[in-house]
């Protein structure tokens, strides 16, 4: 703040804080005024040291928070999640293909794609005939510029599709014929192009842009296509270049025939892509795929690489929060240290590790602690039981579900991660629809939304949705448990979740509380400046009385010494 000089002659605000060497008393006013505002903003020094050590611990939850969203992602993929836009790696599939020939691989012969959640299986699989597009070729023409000298109308488009109609002018040339053409490829699927066959020969040539289905023409009554060589004279492809053709498959010795290559409506979930065949019809010979469908182990195996090493980064943040010195006092790391947030995080993370479903364990994945409680993966085991026993590690990691009926599924599971078990009363009205849903007779425990039965909060079952597609009153049971990552996902997404989570709570009122305390030390600071400006107003006064009273008494000794003078 500024600091008033207080001289005998006058009171100047500056922000020097030396004293005045004129003072009457010789006191040193500034020194004195200085020394009250610092007193008064002793307790604003304070706050600002108390901002400043909540702004490190907001900053060391941040950092908690970032660390527990990225834990929470890596064990929900592992977590079997209900929530269908959720990433879930045991539902991943993918395709093994065997066969072939000698000469064509397997993979150069198909390709495959597979959805998530499809079942899996093995097929073999036979690709007898590729699917091809039609095309049509012209007779040649000395200029591709040139007037054609034809005038007309005629329509063109592929079997079962949309037509349309192309004009042509006398002075039309071939170019200007295809460029027509192609302006009508989106609703007619036929585009032209112009090839080259020597320096004065040019060929119009019309390809469909589907396979399988032929070019059709129509209303050509000037005979347009006829007088290019298109068609002959009864309408006829006069130079088909390649006829169109469907594929034609083999899927467990059942013969499939489509229009096109890439084929998704055989076996559901999985599209297949035809690439080549080897197949001979005079003999019936040709290569047998073997396509093997199967959970996407490597994805298994790379998503708990990474939810170990997500963990493992948690782990070392808490550590570093329980850290001690050598004092035995906390670490000068230790933001957090004694927090009972991340004491309580800590705790139900280790409790979940420990989890059992009485034959499996995380030890069963191959994963072991290491001396400072982070994680270890032996991939040797790791690999073993993803080929041995694949849906036991689903079930311990795992959300599980399960209902007697098969028109009862879950689109939501419950917030609790306690297992549960009931039997489900579900009463229809006569119109089909949902009239309630109890437990034990109790029908407060639900609400009723179209065909969606919903847990109330405050019950065992909150946050849980159940969807019900029958038209039947009936009772279900039900029953649910939560493996290992899944309480894990629940545990960091409760208190990493940054909007709602319980850390973020913590940031939000220590913001709040800094901003408390921030206009706090701020008033402390303005009364202690108005204090400091009412000290130097009241000095000045003392030391302008002081300057009287010495001028007074230098005048009384000015006269007593005139008048003993005199005498």
């Amino acid at each position: 703040m500024a600091v008033s000089t207080i001289s005998s002659s006058t009171t100047s605000s500056t922000s020097s804080t030396s004293g005045s060497t004129s003072s009457v008393t010789g006191l040193d006013y500034s020194a004195l005024v200085a020394s009250a505002v610092a007193a008064k903003e002793t307790r604003a020094d304070t706050i600002d040291s108390e901002v400043s050590d909540n702004e490190t611990k907001i900053s060391a939850y941040e950092d908690f928070q970032t660390l527990l969203n990225t834990l929470a992602s890596a064990a929900e993929a592992l977590s079997n999640p209900v929530d269908s836009s959720s990433t879930n790696l045991f539902s991943e599939r993918t395709a093994y293909l065997s066969g072939g020939s000698s000469s064509v691989s397997a993979s150069d012969m198909l390709g495959v794609s597979v959805d998530d959640g499809t079942a899996t299986g093995t097929h073999t699989i036979v690709i007898k005939q590729l699917a091809t597009a039609e095309k049509l070729g012209s007779t040649t023409q000395t200029s591709q510029t040139g007037a054609l000298n034809l005038s007309g109308t005629f329509s063109l488009g592929l079997a079962d599709g949309s037509t349309a109609t192309i004009s042509v002018s006398s002075t039309d040339s071939l170019k200007d014929i295809a460029s027509a053409i192609n302006k009508q490829s989106d609703s007619t699927n036929v585009s032209a192009s112009i090839i080259q066959v020597s320096d004065s020969a040019y060929e119009l040539v019309l390809t469909a842009t589907d396979t399988g289905k032929a070019i059709e023409f129509s209303n050509d009554s000037s005979g347009i296509l006829s007088s290019l060589g298109v068609t002959n004279a009864d309408g006829s492809y006069a130079d088909e270049l390649t006829a169109a053709q469907g594929s034609e498959i083999e899927v467990d010795g059942i013969d499939i025939q489509r229009s096109s290559n890439v084929i998704s409506d055989v076996l559901s979930g999985v599209t297949l892509d035809l690439y080549s065949s080897d197949y001979d019809s005079s003999t019936d010979v040709g290569s047998t795929i073997t396509m093997e469908l199967t959970a996407n182990l490597s994805a298994i195996k790379s998503g708990i690489s990474t939810f170990v090493t997500a963990y493992n980064a948690v782990r070392n943040f808490i550590s570093t929060q329980q850290a001690t010195g050598t004092d035995g006092g906390p670490a000068s790391s230790a933001v957090l240290f004694a927090d009972s947030q991340v004491r309580s995080i800590s705790t139900a993370l280790q409790n979940s590790l420990n989890l059992t479903d009485g034959t499996f364990s995380i030890s069963s994945l191959g994963i072991s602690f290491n001396s400072d409680n982070t994680l270890a993966i032996d991939s040797t085991t790791l690999d073993s039981a993803l080929s041995d026993n694949l849906d036991d590690l689903e079930t311990l990691l795992g959300f599980n579900y399960s209902s007697s009926s098969t028109e009862l599924t879950m689109l939501r599971s419950p917030d609790s991660t306690a297992s549960l078990s009931f039997n489900l009363d579900i009463t229809m009205n006569d119109d089909g629809s949902i009239a309630s849903a109890g437990v034990g007779g109790d029908t407060s425990l639900f609400t009723i939304s179209g065909t969606r039965i919903i847990g109330k909060d405050g019950t065992a079952y909150a946050g849980m949705t159940l969807v019900y597609l029958g038209s039947q009153s009936l009772t279900a049971s039900v029953s649910t448990s939560s493996g290992l990552a899944d309480q894990i996902y629940n545990t960091s997404d409760n208190a990493g979740d940054k909007d709602s989570g319980t850390l973020q709570t913590l940031i939000d009122n220590l913001t709040d509380y800094d901003t408390d305390l921030t206009t706090k030390a701020d008033d402390i600071r303005s009364r202690a400046e108005a204090y400091g400006t009412q000290l130097t107003t009241y000095y000045a006064k003392l030391e302008a009385q002081a300057q009287t009273a010495a001028n007074l008494l230098k005048t009384l000794k000015a006269y007593s010494s005139s008048s003993s003078s005199s005498s």
